[in-house]
């Protein structure tokens, strides 16, 4: 019993590993793999030494140990794409976990194959994209929703130790989630919650004293490894200048992401208060904001807040119980209901439909509220994003896999083996066959889709790098130059975003350049960087008689502004161009050179 126990196990592992490998090797003939936003490639450039010429810990999105230990890979084998590789393994090893789970609840080797087969067609159904195009946020959130499946599909735990040494790989996943992306994991909690919560209500027996240990001991040990984590990461960055450059990255937050930058004719006795000139406030609007040393965490924060007393006033934003938000909740009902009724999720309208007639069938009124329970925690969180207008593909993602995972958890609890007659055992394996073949036949005709726009993507993409590649290459061979690039100069061309394969020409040595805004303009990394060049404070560096400092924009750019900024500072300035960037042939990026005219 103990040995073919043992080879079942042999056999599953084996159809995993078998598994994630196919899925491996059929996106890698089909595709090459890319970083999805310029913010997962300054994560690399500054954990791979790429930014700083140090491999560095420091990342400022992902929390500091995880950071630290792959900045520690990076100083060991330089050579290697530690970021993407580590992405691409916890992607696929979500889905790994999700296999051993799923071929654990038939003994069937037949059965097992196919399902392995369903589960590759529904997660390519609504991930494929994002194989292709890896985002760290993404992976966090099949991280947590890889962790919400294990615990749904788990047998009911004796006791509190029972129920941790039972979900020591949800627990993992979890706080894996956190250190990846900290405000996408906590994003996802409540469907893990709920999870819990229908888990102990189905309990024989709900309020013994075993129970309320077991499930709040639990929960307290998944939140205090969050906690340790977190907490670890505070004092990583608790010197002066990071948590100055923190305080200045909220800000920077609140106003890019949530509250937008006040316009400055309609609030201009504002700006004037705060010193913040027109020419100033334009690269705020573009972004080049790491030109100004004025434009400082004092400067941003009196602007967020700002919008705060706007918000409560009524004008421009709303103000709810703290929360500041673009859209005022009828707003956001009227853009959620849009949402459902213009872009349902095939896969996700069918496994609430087969749960619903599951329940129908077998007239269990727990089904109904466990359904309305799962919609009203994914209503609040989509109307708060639709409240914040925060609703970028990278979140929506994540959000509907781990709104899946729990239904498709449910289902599979709902189908375990009950004791029945065999005439009834027969229908009852039908109807499991049935909601498979559906389920599959959903994630074929959402796998097709995806399959056409992905493709058209990663085409429109590959055109794009090119332009990218060749400011790489440029800055590469002119090393005794330091390169300001302008940040929508370095976003996308043509509405194809800029981006690196992780793969192929692997290349983790310093670069001389830096776009003059992001979330990692003002942290203390990048005046490591200046340092490392030689060079001052970008706005003073670009004026500066060693000329060798250089503005890069893209060709079709107005860099008019920049005429404007340095007048309002008191220098009148030259533009030239200097020298051109081709790519394929077509003129791509003018590399300027500013002079001060006497």
């Amino acid at each position: 019993m103990i040995k073919s126990e043992k080879n079942e196990k042999l056999f599953r592992l084996g159809g995993v590993l078998v598994f994630a490998l196919l899925l491996m090797l059929g996106l890698a003939v089909s595709f090459d793999t890319y970083y999805d936003l310029n913010d997962d490639t300054v994560i690399k450039d500054i954990i791979s030494g790429t930014y700083t010429g140090t491999p560095s810990g420091y990342s400022i999105q992902m929390l500091y140990p995880l950071s630290w230990l792959l900045a520690v890979l990076y100083t060991a084998i330089p050579g290697i794409a530690w970021y993407g590789l580590f992405l691409c393994l916890c992607q696929f090893g979500a889905l790994a976990v999700i296999a051993w789970r799923l071929t654990g609840m038939v003994r069937s080797r037949k059965v097992q194959i196919i399902l392995l087969v369903v589960e590759a067609v529904v997660t390519g159904g609504i991930l494929l994209r994002n194989f292709v195009f890896v985002q760290y946020s993404v992976t966090s959130g099949l991280c947590m929703a890889a962790a919400i499946f294990w615990y749904i599909t788990g047998e009911k735990e004796k006791n509190w130790i029972d129920a941790i040494k039972q979900n020591i790989a949800a627990l993992t996943l979890i706080w894996l989630a956190f250190c990846i992306r900290t405000e996408l994991c906590v994003m996802l909690l409540p469907f893990l919650l709920l999870s819990g919560m229908i888990k102990w209500l189905s309990e024989d027996k709900i309020f013994t004293l075993e129970n309320v240990k077991k499930y709040i001991l639990l929960i307290m040990t998944a939140l205090a490894g969050m906690l340790v984590l977190f907490i670890i990461d505070m004092c990583a960055y608790s010197s002066t200048e990071w948590k100055d450059f923190r305080s200045f990255f909220n800000a920077r937050t609140d106003l890019y992401d949530f509250y937008e930058i006040p316009v400055y004719e309609e609030h201009q006795e504002f700006y004037q208060e705060i010193g913040l000139t027109k020419e100033s406030y334009i690269l705020l609007q573009n972004y080049n904001f790491s030109l100004d040393e004025g434009i400082d965490t004092e400067l941003m924060q009196a602007i967020a807040e700002y919008q705060k007393e706007q918000a409560k006033q009524g004008q421009d934003l709303y103000s709810i119980g703290g929360l500041v938000s673009k859209n005022s909740p009828a707003e956001a009902l009227w853009l959620y209901k849009e949402h459902l009724l213009k872009q349902p999720s095939y896969l996700i309208v069918a496994a609430y439909v087969l749960y619903f007639l599951l329940a129908f069938a077998r007239k269990k009124s727990g089904c109904y509220w466990k359904i309305l329970l799962l919609f009203g925690v994914r209503s609040i969180v989509w109307m708060y994003l639709f409240m914040v207008d925060r609703i970028p593909e990278r979140i929506t993602t994540p959000l509907l896999f781990a709104e899946l995972v729990v239904l498709l958890g449910w289902l599979i609890q709902e189908f375990k083996f009950q004791s029945m007659a065999d005439g009834q055992r027969k229908l009852w394996y039908m109807k499991q066959l049935g909601s498979v073949l559906i389920l599959a036949l959903c994630g074929v005709v959402t796998l097709m889709i995806n399959v056409e726009q992905t493709g058209q993507e990663y085409k429109n993409r590959s055109v794009a790098n090119q332009r990218w590649e060749a400011l790489i290459t440029y800055c590469k061979e002119h090393q005794e130059n330091y390169y300001s690039v302008d940040v929508y100069s370095s976003t996308s061309y043509k509405g194809a975003v800029y981006s690196e394969k992780i793969f192929q020409s692997v290349d983790n040595s310093y670069r001389n350049f830096d776009i003059c805004g992001g979330w990692a303009a003002k942290s203390p990394l990048m005046y490591e960087k200046l340092i490392q060049s030689d060079v001052t404070v970008p706005e003073k560096a670009l004026l500066s008689e060693k000329g060798n400092t250089f503005f890069v924009a893209a060709c079709d750019k107005d860099v008019s502004w920049l005429k404007d900024y340095y007048m309002a500072k008191g220098y009148e300035i030259q533009i030239d161009i200097s020298d051109t960037i081709y790519a394929e042939a077509q003129e791509a990026f003018y590399v300027y050179q500013l002079k001060a005219v006497d």
